[in-house]
Order: C-alpha cells, then sequence, then structure tokens
C-alpha cells in the first residue's frame, strides 16, 4: 500500500496505517501504483513548514504565501492538532476552504488572530465548491468520515457533539494557601456514562458563561430570558443561548457593526463603526469582553435575537487528562490553572478554569468528551525508559503515566522534570510523586522551582545540568515527553534537547537538529503543548 502520510505527521503507527488506507481508497489509487502517482495533495499535507506551535503568527503566514488557500488557512490555525475544534488544523482549514465548515471561531488556541486571518482570506478568495467531506477529528456528524479517534466506539460513545454528563465530585485546592497561582485538581465521576480513556488522551468541555454575567446582559438588553431565540437552526431561550452557546468573552467587528446601527448617541455610533472596520482598537477603549461592550456605550441596545447572532460561538475547553483508568476505574482527573485577573476596576476570569472554580458546584453535571490523543502515549513495552517534562499545569499527563506504571509490574525507569515559582506552595501533588520516588515508580525526580533563588531556574536549565544522563537515557531507548506552553517553555525545552544531543553526541548544530528530529519521527520525542 502506498504510504500517503509522511513520517512526521501527528499520529501512531496504527493510526497512520488506517488513514493510508482511507486516503488511498477515497483517491481511487491501486494498491500496486508507484509512488510517483501521488496527487499534488500529497504534497501539500507534507509541504506544511509552519506547522510548529512555537512558530509566531505573522511568520506562518509568510512562510505560506505562495501556497493555495486551503494552506493559507491552516497555516492561521494554532499548530497543535488539539481537535479542540473537532477536525486537525489541515481537515478544519479544508473544511473552511469548501464552505462546509460556517463557524470561523472553532480554533481555540489560534482564537481571534486566528479568526481574523480566516476573514480575511475568505474575502479576498472565493469558497471552493464543497465536492468533498472534511476529515473530522473524533467526530461523528452526519457528514464525517470515521477518523481514528472514534474507531472501535459504537454511537452510543459520548463524542464533542453528544457530550456525557460527568458529575464533578471535587475541585481540591493544590496549591498552598499563600499562593500566588490557584490550581484544582478537579475529580469528576464517569458513572454510567460509557465514557472511557487512555492515559495521553484529553477530556473536551464544554464550559457555561457566568450566570450572574447572562443575567446582568439580559437587564441591560431589557430581554427576557424566557424569549425563543433560533440560534444556528435551533430553537433555545435567550437564558440558553447566553449561558451555553455563545462565547460573552469576546468582542467581534459583527456585534460592533450591529451596535453603531442602534447607538441613540452619534458620538457612540462614530466610535463603534469605528470598532467595526478594526476591532484590534478595542483594548485601547477599556473594552474586553460582551459585557464591557455594553456598559461602555449605553445608548445602543439592540434586539437580544440580532444581539446574539453577531457573538462567537462557545467553543470546547480541553484539558489534559491527570488520571489513569488502572487506578481510577469510575472516575477522571484533570489538573486546572485558574484564570484571573484585574484590569480597569474589573475582575476577569478564564472561562474553562472560572467555569470549575467559581461556578460549578459539586455533585452538577459537566458536558464532557475524551478527545484521543494523536501517539502521545506510554511506550508499547512497559519496560521502556521514560523522561517525562512538564511544569506547572503540564504535570497532568504525567501524573497519569506513573499511575498508569504504579499498576504494571516490571515497568521501566521514569524521570519526571517539574518546574513551578515556589516549593512551599506550587509543588503540585508533591506527596504523590514523593511517595512515587519511594516506591521506585519514578527513577529520578528533578525540580525546578524559579523563584527560590535570586536567578530564576527552569526544567531546561536542569535538563542542561543533567546532559550526561538524559543522553545516556536516550541512548538507552528513552522515550522523551514534553507537556504545557508551547510557545516558551516546550521550545526552551526543544533547544536544550538539541544542545543536549549537539553536546553529548559531539554533533555540529545541523546533525544534532537531524537527531532530534528523527527521535520525533521515530514517535520518541512526544509533545502535548498548549
Amino acid at each position: 500500500m502506498l504510504n500517503i502520510l509522511p513520517e512526521s505527521a501527528p499520529f501512531s503507527i496504527e493510526q497512520r496505517a488506517w488513514l493510508n488506507g482511507l486516503i488511498a481508497g477515497m483517491m481511487s489509487l491501486d494498491q500496486a501504483a508507484t509512488a510517483t502517482t501521488a496527487p499534488v495533495a500529497v504534497a501539500e499535507i507534507e509541504d506544511t513548514p509552519w506547522h510548529d506551535p512555537a512558530i509566531e503568527l505573522d511568520e506562518r503566514m509568510k512562510l505560506a504565501e505562495a501556497k493555495p488557500v486551503r494552506m493559507k488557512l491552516m497555516a492561521a490555525m494554532g499548530q497543535l492538532d488539539c481537535g479542540q475544534c473537532g477536525y486537525l488544523c489541515d481537515s478544519y482549514a479544508k473544511a473552511i476552504a469548501t464552505g462546509a465548515e460556517k463557524d470561523l471561531g472553532k480554533c481555540v488556541p489560534g482564537g481571534k488572530p486566528t479568526m481574523k486571518i480566516i476573514k480575511k482570506l475568505l474575502a479576498e478568495n472565493p469558497v471552493i465548491a464543497n465536492t468533498e467531506t472534511p476529515l473530522l477529528a473524533g467526530s461523528s456528524g452526519q457528514n464525517a468520515l470515521e477518523t481514528p479517534a472514534n474507531i472501535g466506539h459504537d454511537e452510543k460513545f459520548p463524542t464533542r457533539e453528544r457530550p456525557a454528563k460527568l458529575k464533578l465530585l471535587r475541585g481540591d485546592l493544590l496549591n498552598g494557601v499563600e499562593a500566588d497561582k490557584d490550581t484544582r485538581g478537579v475529580v469528576l465521576s464517569l458513572g454510567n456514562t460509557g465514557l472511557t480513556y487512555e492515559v495521553g488522551d484529553s477530556l473536551g468541555i464544554w464550559p457555561t458563561n457566568n450566570p450572574d454575567e447572562v443575567e446582568l446582559i439580559l437587564s441591560i438588553l431589557r430581554a427576557k430570558g424566557s424569549k425563543t431565540i433560533t440560534l444556528d437552526g435551533v430553537p433555545l431561550t435567550a437564558r440558553e443561548v447566553l449561558t451555553t452557546k455563545v462565547n460573552l468573552r469576546e468582542v467581534t467587528s459583527e456585534l460592533f457593526a450591529l451596535m453603531a446601527e442602534h447607538a441613540e448617541l452619534d458620538f457612540e455610533a462614530q466610535r463603534l463603526s469605528q470598532l467595526a472596520e478594526n476591532d484590534d482598537r478595542a483594548a485601547g477603549y477599556g473594552i474586553h469582553d460582551v459585557f464591557d461592550t455594553l456598559v461602555k456605550f449605553r445608548s445602543a441596545r439592540p434586539p437580544i435575537g440580532q444581539f446574539v447572532q453577531t457573538l462567537a460561538r462557545l467553543q470546547p475547553r480541553l484539558y489534559s487528562i491527570a488520571s489513569s483508568m488502572r487506578a481510577h476505574p469510575d472516575e477522571v482527573h484533570l489538573t486546572v490553572g485558574v484564570v484571573r485577573y484585574d484590569l480597569n476596576g474589573r475582575r476577569y476570569q478564564g472561562l474553562g478554569s472560572g467555569f470549575f472554580a467559581d461556578h460549578l458546584r459539586e455533585g452538577r453535571p459537566v458536558n464532557a468528551f475524551v478527545q484521543k490523543s494523536h501517539g502521545f502515549r506510554l511506550p508499547t513495552e512497559a519496560t521502556t525508559p521514560v523522561i517525562m517534562v512538564g511544569p506547572g499545569t503540564g504535570i497532568a499527563p504525567f501524573r497519569a503515566f506513573l499511575q498508569e506504571r504504579a499498576q504494571i509490574t516490571g515497568g521501566g525507569k521514569s524521570w519526571l522534570f517539574f518546574g513551578a515559582q515556589h516549593a512551599a506552595t506550587d509543588f503540585l501533588y508533591e506527596a504523590e510523586l514523593k511517595k512515587y520516588a519511594d516506591d521506585g515508580v519514578l527513577t529520578k525526580l528533578s525540580l525546578a522551582f524559579s523563584r527560590d533563588q535570586s536567578e530564576k531556574i527552569y526544567v531546561q536549565h536542569r535538563l542542561l545540568e543533567n546532559a550526561a544522563e538524559v543522553w545516556a537515557w536516550l541512548n538507552a531507548g528513552a522515550h522523551f515527553y514534553v507537556c504545557g506552553d508551547a510557545k516558551r517553555m516546550a521550545s526552551d525545552v526543544d533547544h536544550a534537547l538539541t544542545e543536549i544531543v549537539k553536546s553529548e553526541g559531539g554533533m555540529s548544530g545541523d546533525a544534532a537538529k537531524a537527531w532530534v528530529k528523527k527521535l520525533a519521527q521515530d514517535r520518541r520525542y512526544l509533545r502535548d503543548v498548549y
């Protein structure tokens, strides 16, 4: 069979084999065909130099300047292939380019900058006729093809479109009481939902908006919460729409344009029109979300039905699963860093983290689904050593890895690099990790608390300090994992890894980069970054 997907594609061996067969079948390729018969689309899949979340958006768009519009759309994505949008980066771009997907705001990692570029590209390029069905990641919608994310699951298995209702058991504070950070150990009951997961998977959560904020918006617009509104073809009450369907954190140019039409004061109408033309100016006027917009422009009060149509749609949040079903067969655990900040006399909070920390009570249901990992798994052979780098909430999947290995007899060596600000208040899962070290499940624990000394020390510094031993583990077949911030931490760790290969392996810079690239192609260097 023709190997259509490149070895560097983010899939396991089994997933790659399945997709090669699927794509070959779709293209009516004969198994005996030679590589020269592969269509141009295959070359496009391989030629994606921007597919790295550490590359800035402007640079990614420059790399895609000479590419077809679909590839430019892909370059605008967050480059994580996280599945949060229900697709992969390439298939979401394809769905938009063909007109199969109308929601342009599904790329949560890319956020508003991604959506703005997508809109600009579509304005400059007509939508291609929808002649093919896009590949979805874990979706089983009417037009979706089955993918490795849901192979083996029947139609009743919870999905992004049909989430399970999990019950919140508790949300423990993981930081010390004097900590600057607020991190929660969230525990959800699987109950009889039929939802299952593997270590390395993520849990998708459909959050709801702050109910107090919803009531304030209804009051400001003088709208009844019970009023029926049809949004995206579905009739719901205004309260349901504002609570569960639209993003109240993100302002849009469409919102500004609508409010300009309904502003009774000329200067407000003029300012809103300016913002509609360039919504990047909003922050300069103290506008950071939908509620701010209503407060700032008091004469603009559009009808609630038109108002909600201009808002971005609510998207799920993904969290790396922090537990193993071997250890907790009826539960799923998350490590949630709560986002809160004060600005212009008002307190703001993250949508997903605020949902868990402030608006969800124990025993209440949480709409959730499993997003299968693209190969971010423990090695097939339990004896294979693993090196895990996970500062802050990046510890989540590695806690799951350690729980899994604790249940397996004869597991291989495990080395964890964990970092945070302060040892006294930010050492997440300290007692559990130390017990794993005492029991031999965790062979080596390297810690980096950046604010406990005058010179900031991060996990990449600990890697370099242990360069010789890291190199020895890699040469012994160790798999190298990274979880956490994509743009800074993961990039710094990648540079440290390359430097270790260069210095300890006696290689040139180019040879070291090639060695690390081969490590990734062999599925021994794996990243779960966000």
